[in-house]
């Protein structure tokens, strides 16, 4: 799969994930899955981090909930095992998941920046 097919694919899934994101069942979802999927993913490190970074600015009640919503929407996809490439698969089922943060990253990224700064952990450069 082409990486621009996989990128179309990703945020294509991650539309519907930004609704449900907002929603008190994606947000629970989100609290009650997030460390466990991330323990036992483990590696790809840097992913991991942003990861966190989205989920401690997802749960931040001073951010707005349209930016959350869009944070939730990376880290459901994250958490579902059901993407666009399913995370049996090992290594190669996260690299859509990698996808999903990157496409977030991106667009929230001045607004992530300064939560990080505020946190006192510099945003790493790329």
């Amino acid at each position: 799969m082409s990486s621009d097919r996989l990128h179309h694919q990703v945020k294509k899934a991650l539309g519907p994930l930004r609704k449900k994101a907002a929603s008190p069942e994606g947000q629970r979802r989100i609290l009650d899955e997030f460390n466990n999927k991330v323990r036992r993913v483990g590696g790809i490190q840097q992913v991991i981090d942003k990861l966190k970074t989205l989920y401690d600015y997802f749960r931040d009640p001073r951010n707005s909930r349209t930016k959350k919503a869009l944070a939730g929407a990376a880290l459901l996809y994250f958490i579902m095992p059901a993407d666009v490439i399913p995370d049996v698969i090992p290594v190669i089922g996260y690299i859509d998941d990698a996808a999903a943060v990157a496409i977030v990253w991106k667009l929230l990224s001045e607004e992530l920046g300064r939560f990080e700064e505020k946190r006192g952990t510099p945003q790493k450069k790329e």
